[in-house]
């Protein structure tokens, strides 16, 4: 081949986009084109004459006795033609992953060793500048013989549809893979003229081409004899001539069909992606290293409480002000030492300052970095877990509830195995002497007999208790509502307590009309009893049970006042609760099955009143019942009373 087809391999190494190594049998670099000058970041001057094995790390000098350029050569029929991936150095040093495909033509002593190199994870696309025409270097002689050699055997093997063109613009060459491209044979390619094709952008590409602007194609070719379609990217480069006038141009077909599939493959994913990330149920977003918003999910613009839209570009502290700056340490201290924090729990208003309603969060903050480990920014999942947090509470609070129930029950069968047995043991006692006497003939003692019937009617009292609390619990208290002279019933049960009162004195006050109610004459009786028991009960002291009957907008309000011990204030609203005793009330020191003033609840309501408490501890209680008269249409509590405990 003539000077042309030197600068022909020339123009066509040039615009190759994979960088390419030509070494004589002393495996000394003969030529390099530009891409590999931009890959290994050498001149070509610099390299021209330096052993090959320069251009990678030391370790890959030598295998198996071989050097690598002969070693690689020796597995070339082993490999079928399919590259070989090494390390590669560029000048500075750093090491760059390739793949490498080698071949050789000539006898030994005109030998060529010809490498080509493709980076993994890069993708080269066109260039910038015009490929500007390189002569060859000075004091560096390539034989026209070896320069037509390497032509041939770089473009009859390139994994690369060529073909060249004059200014005609005609096709002069072309090589087997670009045939199998096209569909068709050389001798219907060379001389087809490039201006008859239909594409108008391809003959776009050779005019630019032969005025000097390298350029490039892509689109869908259509075989003429098979009607295969077969995406192409050509690149159009023009040819120089010694007096560097363009002389004709080359193009270099890649077919593109694998990367199309891959694409379309990456826009499906990246689409699920997007799904996925805009409908997660977690916060999503994306901070760059100047902790500005690139992406934000719905989820997360919800948390926020501003549009999606809003974010992008902007920092915490400007879309959220001061709880905004708090927020931003934690990206802050990941960026600064590239540590991800993981499941950080915040609280809105005591770790955030943020007003409003208390909400939780989790969040996870984690560096995104490029294959090479550079950050390129903050990952933010974020979470809202108010509600879970807000279950986890109240499944804890059930459970205290839960363990406080079974305290409560265990207390109460404690206590109701000693207060039915206190009875039970006098009443064992008494009837053992009237056995006896009666063994002996001797007169019976009365107060023998009242000790007895006594013991009898107070563990009678337990058991009933316990039966109307049962029935409470089950909606089964039945009740037989009378017109019932509410103020003789009061009158009536402090007369029939008489003998009960000890070292007490009581004092009824009530107006002179009388007051009726529609009520249960048993049960309200019961209600008052348990009242004045309790009065008795909690004044060990003795003193003045006061008892106050009045009428006010139609209802009855019943208050018994004692100087007993008092109630603490934080228990005072338990105290109608099911075998509940204040904590100043012992089992020792006062008896009972703690339901008295809890049945007197049920049944004060279930007449459409209210009893409720006031005390001081230390200074006694006032127990108030209110019934709605039997003269009301709609009873009604008055209106001073709604502060009040009420039950």
């Amino acid at each position: 081949m003539a000077g042309g087809a030197a600068r022909e391999l020339e123009t066509i190494l040039d615009a190759a986009v994979d960088p390419f190594i030509a070494c004589g049998p002393d495996e000394r670099i003969l030529h390099v084109n530009a891409a590999t000058e931009r890959l290994l970041g050498w001149d070509r001057e610099q390299l021209l004459g330096r052993p090959v094995t320069d251009l990678f790390p030391p370790r890959l000098h030598h295998f198996h006795g071989l050097s690598l350029p002969r070693y690689l050569l020796s597995r070339r029929k082993a490999l079928g033609g399919r590259p070989t991936r090494v390390f590669a150095r560029r000048r500075d040093g750093v090491e760059l992953q390739v793949e490498v495909t080698v071949g050789a033509t000539g006898p030994d002593g005109h030998e060529r060793i010809v490498f080509t190199l493709r980076r993994l994870h890069e993708v080269i696309d066109s260039l910038e500048e015009p490929v500007e025409h390189v002569a060859g270097s000075p004091g560096v002689a390539v034989h026209q013989e070896t320069a037509d050699r390497l032509y041939r055997l770089l473009v009859e093997n390139a994994p690369l549809g060529i073909f060249h063109f004059d200014l005609t613009p005609v096709v002069t060459a072309c090589n087997e893979r670009f045939c199998d491209l096209i569909g068709t044979s050389k001798r219907n390619l060379v001389g087809l003229n490039l201006l008859t094709l239909r594409d108008e952008r391809i003959k776009a590409c050779v005019r630019e081409s032969l005025a000097g602007r390298p350029c490039d194609y892509e689109g869908d070719y259509r075989a003429l004899t098979t009607g295969k379609v077969t995406p192409v990217r050509v690149r159009f480069a023009p040819c120089y001539a010694e007096d560097g006038t363009v002389e004709g141009g080359v193009g270099i077909v890649e077919d593109i069909t694998e990367r199309r599939r891959v694409e379309a493959e990456r826009e499906e994913n990246l689409a699920r992606l997007d799904l996925l990330v805009r409908s997660a149920p977690v916060g999503i977003g994306f901070l760059d290293t100047d902790l500005r918003y690139v992406r934000v999910n719905e989820t997360l613009a919800r948390i926020n409480g501003l549009p999606a839209e809003a974010h992008l570009g902007h920092t915490l502290p400007e879309l959220l002000g001061e709880p905004g700056a708090i927020a931003e340490r934690g990206p802050r201290a990941v960026l600064r030492t590239g540590e991800p924090q993981v499941d950080q729990e915040t609280l809105s208003d005591t770790d955030l300052g943020a007003p409003g309603p208390r909400r939780w969060f989790r969040s996870n903050i984690y560096p995104v970095r490029t294959p090479d480990g550079r950050v390129l920014g903050l990952g933010v999942l974020i979470e809202d877990i108010t509600e879970r947090r807000r279950a986890e509470e109240e499944r804890a609070r059930l459970y205290r509830e839960a363990q406080e129930a079974i305290r409560v029950r265990d207390d109460f069968l404690s206590i109701a195995s000693h207060e039915l047995k206190t009875p039970l043991t006098p009443l064992s006692l008494r009837l053992a002497t009237l056995e006896r006497r009666l063994e002996r003939g001797e007169n019976l003692d009365p107060g023998v007999l009242r000790h007895a019937r006594h013991q009898l009617t107070r563990l009678t009292g337990l058991i009933n208790d316990l039966l109307d609390a049962s029935r409470i619990e089950a909606g089964r208290l039945a009740l037989h509502p009378e017109s019932t002279r509410f103020d003789l019933l009061v009158e009536h049960t402090l007369a029939g307590m008489e003998g009960q009162k000890g070292n007490h004195t009581f004092e009824f006050e009530h107006p002179r009309e009388p007051i009726s109610v529609h009520g249960d004459t048993f049960r309200l009786e019961q209600v008052v009893s348990n009242l004045l028991e309790n009065a008795l009960k909690y004044s060990p002291d003795g003193g003045t049970i006061r008892v106050r009957l009045s009428l006010t907008d139609d209802v009855a309000v019943l208050s018994v006042t004692d100087p007993g011990i008092g109630i603490p204030e934080d228990q005072q609203q338990q105290l109608f609760d099911r075998y509940f005793r204040a904590r100043n009330a012992s089992t020792r020191s006062y008896g009972g099955l703690g339901l008295g003033l809890y049945i007197s609840r049920d049944i004060v309501e279930r007449h459409g009143g209210r009893i409720w408490v006031e005390s001081v501890p230390g200074r006694g209680s006032t127990f108030y019942v209110a019934l709605p008269t039997l003269a009301s249409v709609q009873p009604a509590l008055p209106q001073v009373w709604p502060d009040r405990h009420l039950h």
